[in-house]
């Protein structure tokens, strides 16, 4: 949660806009966000700040790994 502070003042995102965001919104070869069914329902592109990069591709990581430990702990069906 310590993220959706910084990357709402860099980007200008309103709260539920970044609440939203999904991995497939962030496009880092090109330092973009892409910011979808924000005001008035239009999805629209903002700037991904540089400060922001690092940390945003570790949180991705931590995730990938917390559900990499819980589809392995996951019985089959």
């Amino acid at each position: 949660m310590a993220l959706v502070a910084p990357l709402l003042y860099g980007t200008g995102m309103r709260v539920m806009e970044g609440l939203r965001l999904r991995v497939k919104d962030v496009d880092f070869d090109r330092g973009l966000l892409v910011v979808r069914c924000g005001k008035g329902g239009k999805d629209r592109v903002t700037m991904l700040p540089e400060s922001l990069r690092q940390p945003i591709i570790e949180q991705i990581e931590r995730i990938a790994r917390t559900h990499q430990v819980v589809e392995l702990a996951a019985p089959l069906a």
